[in-house]
């Protein structure tokens, strides 16, 4: 892909102090900055279904529409901030490299199981060599970097615990494209890489759509997790009142 070359040609440029960002580029990124503070210091409690949120386990959603989410302790926010941040820079870096953007941070919408869901896609970018698609933009741990996004898409198909597949096939459907995978940064090395999904991607489109239709049609109805009852097991007691240790 033409844009991953661009990307770390022009980051490699600037360390040498022979690219730079315009100051449009620089005001937009400023600007990007102050709407991610913005967003994550004026959190809405208001549960609503979003597509970024499809593809995580049902029980998780489940708890999140009734109310029952477990309280975020007091890094999580500044973990989350950071990670915005680090998406900005990513979007001010492609801007800077030349990169072609038709769309960044667009709303779109798409019926879901008979709702309209709605969602916020991260860039489209139409590349000289693969064309216009929705890619999405992350920022990953060093473990989430190299053992989950660096085994490419078939990888992150077999262990995706958040929904990244379904979301993006989810924002590529509603703007009628094709899904380019995953600009994923490692926030602690630096390091960038462009995940790209396959071109044949019909199989796939038509899969998560469909089990995002059965999320959404869970979420609307009375559907709910209830903890099963443990039955009341009697304790076995030597004869001292000592309880036994398991023996090998």
């Amino acid at each position: 892909m033409l844009a991953e070359v661009q990307v770390k040609n022009f980051l490699q440029a600037a360390t040498r102090g022979e690219a730079s960002l315009s100051p449009s580029v620089v005001e937009e990124f400023a600007q990007d900055c102050r709407e991610a503070l913005e967003k994550q210091f004026s959190r809405n409690p208001e549960w609503r279904i979003r597509m970024s949120g499809l593809g995580r386990p049902l029980c998780q959603q489940v708890h999140g529409r009734d109310g029952k989410n477990e309280e975020m302790t007091y890094n999580a926010l500044l973990r989350f901030l950071i990670g915005d941040l680090v998406e900005c820079a990513v979007m001010a870096v492609l801007k800077g490299a030349g990169v072609k953007i038709t769309e960044a941070q667009g709303r779109c919408q798409l019926d879901v199981g008979g709702e309209t869901v709605q969602g916020t896609l991260d860039v489209i970018i139409d590349d000289p060599v693969d064309g216009e698609k929705v890619w999405d933009v992350k920022s990953a741990s060093p473990y989430s970097y190299s053992q989950k996004f660096g085994k490419g898409y078939d990888g992150l198909k077999q262990d995706d615990p958040f929904g990244y597949l379904m979301q993006g096939h989810l924002y590529a459907e509603s703007k009628g494209k094709d899904f380019g995978g995953w600009i994923v940064v490692d926030k602690s090395s630096g390091e960038i890489q462009f995940v790209q999904a396959p071109d044949d991607q019909t199989e796939d489109r038509d899969h998560y759509i469909s089990e995002a239709g059965k999320v959404v049609e869970a979420l609307m109805s009375n559907f709910s997790y209830k903890k099963p009852p443990i039955a009341p097991e009697p304790e076995t007691y030597r004869k001292d009142g000592v309880v036994p240790r398991n023996r090998k």
